[in-house]
Formats: C-alpha cells, structure tokens, sequence
C-alpha cells in the first residue's frame, strides 16, 4: 500500500467515526463495571506489545511491523490512533476506542457496519457484505468490502473489526490491504494481533 495521506486517513476515520455512531455530541459515561487492566500475554516468539495509554489498550505486534509514524511517512496525526503497519506497507492496522455510554448501547456487527459505511467518503463502490462474528478474547463482529481508494485509485480489501468488552469499551479496527498485490499473509497477521487486545484503564498524557 502506497501513500502516507491515504494510510492515515483510514486512521482518522477509525477515530472519527466512533464518535459519530453515538449521537451529536457523546459523553463519556461511568461504566456499569470496573474496568481492571488486562496484559497481553502468550505472544509468538518475535511478536513485541504495542501500548496505547490514552485509549486504554495494548495489542501484541508482529515482528518487522511498523508503528505510528513510521507507517505514516513522518505525517503524523493528534488523534490517538494506534497505526500499525506490514513492513511493506501494503497492510495497515488501526485501532481506536470508545467508552461512551451510546457506543456501548450499540451491538458490536451493528458497529462494524455503521462503521464501514462511515469509509465511503473514502472508497468508491465500497459495499460490504452482512456482519459476521469475529473470534476473539472479547465479543466481536466485523464486515468486509473490497472498493477502489479515491486518494489513490487502488483497490483495497477493507475490514472492519469491532471488539467489545462487556459493557466497558468498543474497540473498532479497520484493516486496509492492497487487493492488488498477494496481501493474504499480513491481512491473516493483521488478524491475529487483534485477537491479542486487551484493555486497560485509560490513563492522562503524565499519569
């Protein structure tokens, strides 16, 4: 996948958009449990963990993965997304999450699917099947869609992933592969680093 602009614009729009799936205006609501801090434990030999103290998550990463910056070419974004890249920048990963109280209400395939509709200002022809059930530590669901990129004129294979624990945090992923290149391997990396997220209490830039 070529083009910072359009690898962190998928990164913008994961974040954007979970905050558009609740309402005008979301609060952020004391959740119904106590959100204890889970490690990422169990990674494959090379796999390091990737933390996002502002969101509350960590995620294991593969070995030879980018992130932040150096998926994005040095064009850097003040959204706390976590962006995370194949080496050869043809897959790109990121995740973002949200606690408020109308996101919570939402179930998980729903999400996934307002989500990917959300990526149309993106794509053209992006039309995703039906949401299915994503295996995963927490409850999940995801859609799919492959659609051509209107920053780049190449087509991608797009996945959403929406992980939900209980009824503490959404966490909404968006997997974006070069569908014209033999992208299979990572995308499947891709998934399993997902499946390695785990939650924590958010904590303050310094605390």
């Amino acid at each position: 996948m070529r083009g910072a602009r359009r690898i962190l614009g998928t990164a913008l729009a994961a974040g954007a958009l979970l905050a558009g799936c609740g309402g005008d205006a979301p609060t952020a609501a004391p959740p119904a449990s106590p959100e204890t801090p889970q490690r990422v434990t169990g990674l494959p030999p090379g796999w390091t963990v990737e933390r996002n103290a502002a969101q509350g998550f960590s995620l294991g990463a593969p070995p030879g993965w980018r992130q932040g910056e150096r998926c994005l070419d040095g064009n850097g974004s003040d959204v706390p997304v976590t962006v995370l890249c194949s080496p050869d920048k043809l897959v790109t990963l990121s995740i973002s999450a949200d606690r408020t109280g109308e996101a919570l209400e939402i179930e998980p395939g729903e999400f996934a699917a307002r989500a990917m509709a959300g990526l149309a200002d993106s794509y053209m022809g992006l039309e995703p099947g039906a949401p299915k059930p994503f295996e995963a530590r927490y409850e999940g669901a995801f859609v799919e869609a492959t659609a051509k990129a209107l920053a780049t004129g190449v087509r991608q294979n797009v996945i959403v992933v929406v992980l939900r624990r209980d009824d503490i945090a959404n966490f909404t992923a968006v997997i974006a592969a070069n569908a014209e290149q033999p992208t299979g391997p990572a995308v499947k990396l891709a998934e399993e680093a997902l499946r390695t997220l785990r939650s924590q209490p958010v904590r303050a830039p310094g605390g």
